[in-house]
């Protein structure tokens, strides 16, 4: 429980707060979460609640990326009493084509993290 609470509790919290704090700054910022053994999905024999907490990482890290992009949609959505779900449609086909292609012909979000060479 203490790997877990650390690792991926305390990541969340961790990220809510900077979140925050980010959002009262003029030019944003930057998370950096460090992941471990396991969050390339490999298994990690006699620790495996240690590598299954450092794929977390890897999701949440991953899921925030699309944040920026997928919380105006969400906020959007007028509340309604019904309990009828909306779905959100992120990733359409015609967007995943156009993001590869740009990243092929012009080299968009290329070096955006780690040097690519």
């Amino acid at each position: 429980m203490e790997v877990v609470t650390t690792n991926t509790i305390g990541v969340m919290i961790c990220c809510c707060e900077a979140i925050n704090m980010m959002l009262n700054q003029p030019r944003g910022g930057h998370i950096f979460n460090i992941d471990g053994a396991g969050s390339d999905g490999r298994p990690t024999p006699r620790f495996a609640a240690y590598g299954a907490t450092k794929q977390s990482v890897v999701h949440l890290t991953k899921s925030l990326q699309v944040a920026e992009y997928l919380v105006p949609s969400i906020r959007s959505v007028p509340s309604r009493q019904s309990m009828r779900p909306t779905y959100i449609r992120f990733l359409t086909g015609l967007k995943a084509y156009s993001q590869i292609f740009s990243r092929l012909a012009f080299g968009a979000r290329r070096n955006r993290y780690v040097i690519e060479d």
